[in-house]
């Protein structure tokens, strides 16, 4: 295929409250040693093996930027694609928005956003390629998975209350890919409104954009809890 220039936001500013609460510890998450690299690297590491890559925005936490900054080792100071470090805010949907403001500031012209977790360390090349791939198509494209499971609702006692029907229902995972500055154009429109969106395919469709779908890799997941993590297990 050929490549339209394109950015990266990779996001890393998040509290790692959940992965905390289940190790009792003050650990953020993108900075644990992933094959003697921080998990963060891992993350966005791949992406600058992308032809036609212009710009790289790193979201960070609140007085993290030393940490970031270590975590990213080599990417940041050696890689001849250029990498800036940008607070995030109190949320995902906030940070991401710092993001892409970022990127319309340091490289104006690129076509397409990615947008990554930096909590996912073991995404693909060929993730990547297939989901850019896919939002020339449709403007905006993300991978998935399918469920295999029988998908419950449980009321706030744990109780099952409902039987879903998982027939046309997946898990979507990074990066989430979209024409730019459409995202930017959609992020700003739901920063003006009373609601917290927890995904950029949401903010993207609902502010008029279509996103088509890849098929992801049961690999590609992110770091949560815990149990997430190789060196976790191995030490239970």
């Amino acid at each position: 295929m050929s490549f339209p220039p394109h950015g990266v936001v990779i996001t890393a500013a998040g509290t790692s409250t959940r992965f905390n609460d289940s190790t009792s510890s003050q650990t953020k998450k993108e900075f644990l040693l992933l094959d003697d690299r921080s998990v963060l690297y891992h993350s966005a590491l791949p992406f600058f093996s992308i032809p036609n890559l212009e710009f790289v925005v790193v979201t960070y936490g609140e007085g993290l930027r030393e940490e970031t900054e270590v975590a990213l080792d080599n990417l940041l100071f050696a890689s001849p694609i250029p990498v800036q470090l940008v607070e995030g805010g109190p949320t995902r949907q906030e940070s991401v928005l710092n993001g892409l403001e970022a990127l319309e500031h340091f490289a104006p012209n690129i076509m397409y956003a990615l947008i990554h977790d930096g909590a996912r360390p073991w995404v693909s090349e060929a993730t990547i390629i297939s989901t850019l791939a896919m939002a020339t198509v449709f403007g905006g494209a993300a991978p998935i998975l399918p469920i295999h499971d029988a998908v419950k609702t449980i009321d706030h006692e744990g109780r099952i209350v409902g039987h879903e029907d998982r027939n046309g229902k997946v898990t979507i995972q990074t990066p989430q890919i979209f024409r730019f500055p459409d995202i930017l154009e959609a992020h700003r429109k739901a920063a003006t409104i009373d609601r917290i969106y927890m995904d950029d395919t949401e903010i993207f469709t609902d502010f008029g954009g279509f996103v088509g779908t890849t098929m992801g890799n049961s690999e590609n997941r992110k770091i949560t809890v815990a149990e997430d993590f190789p060196l976790h297990k191995e030490k239970s």
